[in-house]
């Protein structure tokens, strides 16, 4: 018995090595080569420092954030990182017109948990701009973001931009936020799985899923798959905008065995794609609106949906 308690005593105090508390940071590089498990009311992590080269664990509880500059980030992730949200980050209220909760900037970066992620789009006190984000990618590669909650953003849920690379979503809720659910501006190898998303209003696009490259900008390889849309003004489009056209590219996008429905712009938009896919989708369209509308696309597949007029 007395070995057995020893037995027990030394793995629990090796686990509890494992994780550094990290209350009295004063410099960016007690985050970086190490791992942290922070507890519930400590939040002095989180104002724009970088993580980087181990584990981060934010185990339940309620946690604010708090943007310091325009344009700056509440906590950014670099390479090879293990970003594990269980509790609930909320945002504070800024006014400012551009900002990011998370920014990951890294390779190698996992970002999952059963914890929430929340703007402060019904209690921001600007009126400009439209681009506070949840998560934004920015020139990351081989990310993958799953099993979360983002709500209520000023602008995006998720954002993947920079020539991101190698990016996969999956199993999340993202809902409520005021421009889009996910926008995709310059990327390769995007994967979109078994997500809802809902109540994307606000400030246009206002779309579930919106992928436009910006000027001299390309996506390609994109797959929706198994994605429930409702509430939102506008369900998935890949269109190059007016800027875009004749210097930004979008090549294959694949829009497979989602449910997708629209409250008052296009449900499935194609304009300008090289290569569009749309099979095995439930479609519910207002009447005399197109399910999939489309214009100067290469090639379009359409197959095996079911479209239903309200």
């Amino acid at each position: 018995m007395e070995i057995e308690n020893w037995m027990m005593t030394t793995f629990i105090f090796s686990l509890c090595c494992l994780f550094l508390n990290v209350t009295g940071i004063n410099n960016d590089q007690d985050l970086q080569g190490k791992n942290f498990y922070i507890s519930d009311g400590d939040v002095s992590m989180f104002d724009g420092r970088e993580i980087k080269n181990g584990t981060f664990v934010i185990s339940e509880g309620n946690y604010l954030l708090r943007v310091k500059k325009e344009k700056g980030a509440c906590l950014i992730v670099g390479d090879n990182t293990e970003l594990v949200i269980d509790g609930t980050l909320q945002l504070a209220p800024n006014g400012f017109k551009s900002y990011d909760m998370i920014r990951v900037v890294g390779s190698n970066v996992k970002i999952h948990g059963k914890g929430s992620i929340i703007g402060d789009k019904s209690k921001h006190s600007g009126r400009e701009g439209e681009w506070g984000m949840g998560i934004r990618l920015h020139g990351s590669s081989n990310v993958t973001i799953s099993g979360l909650s983002i709500a209520d953003c000023w602008g995006d849920c998720i954002y993947i931009g920079g020539n991101s690379r190698k990016t996969q979503i999956s199993n999340c809720l993202l809902r409520g936020s005021r421009r889009q659910g996910i926008s995709i501006t310059k990327a390769n190898g995007v994967i979109v799985s078994n997500c809802k998303i809902a109540n994307i209003s606000g400030t246009n696009p206002q779309y579930a899923i919106d992928i436009e490259p910006n000027k001299r900008c390309t996506v390609d390889n994109v797959l929706i798959k198994n994605v429930t849309v409702t509430g939102c003004e506008g369900g998935f489009r890949a269109v190059i905008g007016k800027k875009g056209f004749g210097n930004a590219r979008i090549g294959k996008v694949e829009i497979r065995n989602c449910r997708v429905m629209a409250k008052s712009r296009h449900t499935i938009h194609f304009a300008g794609c090289e290569q569009g896919v749309v099979e095995d989708c439930f479609i519910e369209t207002r009447k005399g609106e197109k399910p999939i509308l489309s214009r100067k696309v290469g090639n379009l597949s359409e197959k095996n949906n079911q479209v239903i007029y309200k």
